[in-house]
């Protein structure tokens, strides 16, 4: 059973990887390269960069699975990657991170005032996009609706991230709010925006949102747990997160558990800033985590959120509902 698992995430990764291969050429269209404009060479810098265009492959594939044409969610597709990257530019500044995928990120590289325009730029191509959709003007309406409240849900829950950092009184439920908001619309984008081209109305569409929810909360948790190894593509630099005092659930969990003297020195490195923080000080937060059990509890509430997940699948209405589940499965199990 686990090999047969194992098989299909793989020939799910393959089949994404594929889908994603078709949305590079709509981003070349859409973001010439060479211009001398001041923001092509900082868009490409940042773009050839590697992303795997997987936001982008899960539209085109849901669009497949529930009775739509692929070709015509192509562009839509290229918006949400174009999204994404504007917020991982935008976030990248925010968070003071000077690697991405192995790579200067665009602030260092340009600056940071370049870097916040190259993101405004991104979303305004993002949009140009949208319209291009070969689709009546009632489904546009609706692909950008949809691509607005993502994107304004996204930054609802950014707002929350920035301000809660090193938060002493952050609790999971906290942590599990700022993240459905930040991470669950917008991971759910692809797949409702793929549903509306195929033809789902909104009562359909429900389903997809919520599974969203679920599988972009066990995402982030995901992520939290990744940072603390060297797997994503930070040079090598390992906890990030604790350098950044961001409200991960480690943190989350840590914080509520953990004796008095303790919590306080875990708010007091997580309240450092980033530069004064230590190796000796990411060790004793990691060394703390460990006793205290955050990671299991982590793992185990991100299973929980990946078996809500695949209740909602069941009231997605398609008939073939194990592409939702291979999906979830992949999207949980990344190891960088």
């Amino acid at each position: 059973m686990a090999d047969q698992v194992r098989n299909s995430v793989e020939v799910l990764a393959a089949r994404l990887a594929d889908a994603g291969s078709r949305i590079r050429p709509i981003l070349e269209e859409l973001l010439p390269r060479g211009r001398q404009d001041f923001l092509s060479d900082a868009v490409w810098h940042h773009l050839d960069t590697g992303g795997k265009l997987i936001r982008p492959a899960i539209c085109v594939l849901t669009c497949e699975r529930l009775g739509g044409r692929a070709e015509n969610a192509l562009y839509f597709a290229a918006a949400v990657e174009l999204m994404h990257n504007m917020l991982l530019i935008h976030d990248d500044v925010e968070d003071g991170d000077t690697i991405r995928r192995d790579r200067e990120t665009v602030w260092v590289k340009y600056g940071p005032a370049n870097a916040i325009n190259v993101g405004d730029y991104l979303l305004g191509v993002a949009y140009r996009a949208i319209l291009r959709s070969p689709v009546g003007e009632n489904v546009t309406v609706r692909l950008v609706r949809a691509f607005t409240e993502a994107f304004e849900t996204t930054c609802r829950g950014q707002a929350l991230d920035l301000n809660c950092r090193a938060r002493e009184d952050l609790t999971v439920g906290d942590y599990l709010e700022m993240v459905t908001l930040k991470t669950g619309r917008y991971l759910a984008l692809g797949m409702v925006g793929g549903g509306i081209i195929a033809g789902l109305d909104p009562i359909a569409l429900s389903p997809i949102e919520a599974l969203g929810e679920s599988m972009g909360a066990a995402f982030q948790i995901r992520d939290d747990m990744i940072d603390l190894t060297a797997g994503k593509g930070r040079g090598g630099v390992t906890g990030n997160d604790i350098r950044e005092g961001k409200p991960s659930i480690l943190y989350a969990h840590a914080v509520s558990a953990a004796g008095p003297a303790e919590r306080r020195d875990l708010v007091r490195i997580m309240r450092k800033p980033r530069q004064e923080t230590t190796d000796a000080d990411v060790a004793w937060v990691r060394g703390l985590y460990d006793r205290l059990g955050s990671l299991e509890f982590a793992r185990a509430e991100a299973d929980r959120l990946v078996e809500r997940a695949f209740e909602t699948i069941e009231r997605i209405p398609v008939e073939d509902k194990g592409f939702f589940r291979r999906l979830t499965r992949y999207m949980v199990s990344r190891t960088k």
